[in-house]
């Protein structure tokens, strides 16, 4: 028998296998912000069985407590739709490698209540970016990881910017500006340098975990 249900909407941002023959799903949802939940992949094949999750689908979950397991305890996927499904992410290696670092700079830092509506569109706009053909997953990567920082209130256009050359300012205000696929947009080599500099700030100057 199950406990309370709960429902949700979240992006499902790692996904590995758990004991016994359940999956881990650690999501992201606005409401709950993130959250583990363990799913019983269908026995055998069920025609009306929904598509089974993939990373980074955005999913509504319908999910229960076990009876009688103490506060806190696991969630269970009772019923899962994909509402949004990113296939082109796995197009490369490199793509589906920026978009699982993106994922993981959310898994591994606490997002405020407040800013949870701020991440989860930001999640739907970058896992959309990445999943475009012609898309570049580096500057898809730094545009994304810019507007995370930004959102969460880190001053990076009081501090972070001014401490730049000159140069290296014009090309930030083009990577930011310009869509993923521009081909006026900064080259990679100077894309990976700034995405170093942004980086060393955040996990130096704001203790952010990026990995």
């Amino acid at each position: 028998m199950s406990g309370p249900s709960h429902q949700t909407e979240a992006h499902l941002l790692s996904l590995a296998p758990h004991a016994g023959d359940h999956l881990v799903l650690t999501c992201f949802s606005p409401s709950d912000g993130l959250f583990a939940a363990l799913l019983r992949p269908p026995r055998g094949l069920k025609t009306d069985a929904a598509p089974a999750p993939d990373l980074f689908d955005r999913l509504a979950l319908d999910l229960r407590h076990a009876k009688g397991a103490p506060a806190g305890g696991p969630w269970f996927v009772r019923e899962h739709r994909v509402l949004a499904r990113h296939a082109g992410i796995g197009r490369d290696y490199a793509t589906l490698a920026a978009a699982s670092r993106l994922a993981r700079v959310v898994i591994k830092n606490p997002v405020p209540e407040d800013s949870r509506a701020a991440i989860d569109a930001l999640l739907s706009q970058a896992f959309a970016a990445f999943a475009r053909a012609g898309a570049r997953a580096d500057l898809v990567f730094f545009k994304s990881l810019y507007c995370l920082a930004r959102d969460e209130g880190l001053p990076l256009k009081q501090h972070w910017l001014p401490s730049l050359p000159i140069g290296d300012r014009a090309l930030v205000a083009a990577a930011l500006a310009l869509p993923s696929d521009s081909p006026d947009a900064p080259p990679p080599q100077d894309l990976a340098r700034l995405t170093k500099r942004l980086e060393s700030y955040l996990t130096t100057e704001a203790e952010l975990q990026i990995g």
